[in-house]
């Protein structure tokens, strides 16, 4: 299973380097292609004795900054690491990408270089998030379109139940439509026709929800619009961010409560974990023609050894064909 690592303008490219080293190191079925300057690589790659049947180098010197316009960079950045990467994703035998790059850029060439799937509109980030209850939920669009259309929202629902489906291995994934309240009644004009729609459709539709259960773990999928899937996704980020920082400034407070945090050292480090993106690896990009995964810029090692994982799960759970499986059912209730 061969996958494309770009290797650029993200914050740290020697942890993306190392991460890519290490998924090799832990899975004999890998090959990966790295995209990057080739110096860099070879001195980071060193430490790590890996098999170099199943490692290639692209030497790429340019990147593509947060500072470039996404769809002219991609366009004219031939020699950019992630340009480089795209070309190597055409290869019938490459089955994806993780990039920790520029988002922007990310989306305009996996529509621009790759192509979108047939019947989809615009493509969509998924990210997978923790909930309560031990589940993860995945929230489509978290910030890809952020006007959008109901028939836009429609073909996230069916996306993102065919992600559930294919990666998670659920059977009849529950959808919720974000909204500021769960009565039908409510809602913008956008949320209330894409609800008709969803009624309409061969999927588990639960209705509408609120922002404050989306970690409640009584969904599978929330859909809604970039915009909004981008303020709910920040707002989490920072909460559990706020959470862990005032939970260790009330334990630092006196000896008594350090005393007793020994006692719920392990409890606490489970909280943290789960409310660690790292450990979550990256947003895929659903809606175009191969697998693409956009990790965090900050991302470490770890995080982009489990990016890696990702495609390696998405491509074995046939996620492209399931897709547009998906879709088939949506076209079927045009034509009735």
């Amino acid at each position: 299973m061969k996958i494309v690592v770009d290797i650029g303008a993200c914050d740290d490219p020697s942890e993306v380097t190392r991460g890519s080293a290490l998924a090799l190191q832990d899975d004999k079925s890998l090959e990966l292609v790295l995209c990057g300057n080739k110096d860099e690589l070879n001195k980071t790659l060193s430490l790590y004795n890996l098999d170099e049947n199943r490692l290639q180098i692209v030497d790429a010197k340019d990147v593509i900054t947060n500072l470039d316009v996404p769809t002219v960079a991609i366009r004219h950045k031939t020699e950019s690491s992630l340009v480089k990467a795209f070309d190597v994703l055409k290869n019938d035998d490459v089955v994806g990408l993780i990039s920790a790059g520029n988002t922007g850029a990310v989306l305009s060439g996996g529509v621009l270089r790759l192509g979108r799937i047939k019947g989809i509109h615009r493509p969509a980030l998924a990210p997978i998030l923790p909930t309560v209850n031990g589940k993860e939920v995945c929230l489509i669009d978290s910030g890809a379109n952020v006007d959008c259309r109901p028939e836009f929202l429609v073909e996230f629902a069916l996306m993102g139940v065919s992600y559930m489906k294919a990666v998670f291995g659920l059977e009849n994934p529950k959808v919720g439509l974000v909204s500021n309240g769960v009565e039908d009644k409510k809602g913008n004009e956008l949320v209330k026709e894409t609800a008709l729609r969803l009624k309409e459709l061969p999927i588990n539709f639960v209705g509408n929800m609120e922002a404050r259960d989306a970690l409640s773990g009584n969904y599978d999928v929330l859909v809604c619009d970039g915009f909004v899937g981008n303020v709910l996704l920040k707002s989490i980020e920072g909460t559990a961010s706020m959470v862990i920082k005032t939970l260790k400034s009330a334990i630092m407070s006196d000896g008594l409560s350090k005393f007793g945090a020994l006692f719920m050292k392990k409890a606490f480090s489970t909280v943290k974990s789960s409310m660690n993106y790292q450990n979550k690896g990256g947003a895929p990009l659903l809606g175009v023609e191969k697998i693409i995964v956009k990790a965090h810029g900050a991302s470490n090692s770890d995080a982009i050894k489990v990016a890696i994982n990702q495609v390696k799960k998405m491509h074995e759970g046939n996620l492209i064909a399931n897709i547009k499986n998906g879709l088939s059912s949506l076209t079927a209730n045009e034509n009735n």
